[in-house]
């Protein structure tokens, strides 16, 4: 499986329980509260998994992990 946003999307709603219908591609999901830092560690295992790389403990930030389009552009970016 490649991880795109319809993966994430049911990764969040099967998984973290959110209303996939109320977020959009850049809301925040840490940041404003509606994830916190345990669904963090099985959102990486999630990436780790889908992806087919390790996440290094230097990337795990907000900058690329506070929404889907910013998670995204990390494993394109990673995935190249």
């Amino acid at each position: 499986m490649t991880l795109d946003r319809n993966n994430l999307l049911n990764y969040f709603q099967k998984h973290m329980g959110l209303d996939t219908h109320e977020i959009d591609d850049e809301t925040r999901l840490f940041s404003s509260g509606l994830l916190d830092s345990f669904s963090m560690v099985d959102l990486i295992f999630f990436i780790e998994e889908n992806a087919k790389f390790r996440v290094k403990p230097t990337e795990v930030n907000l900058d690329n992990l506070d929404s889907i389009q910013r998670i995204l552009n990390f494993t394109q970016a990673r995935g190249e």
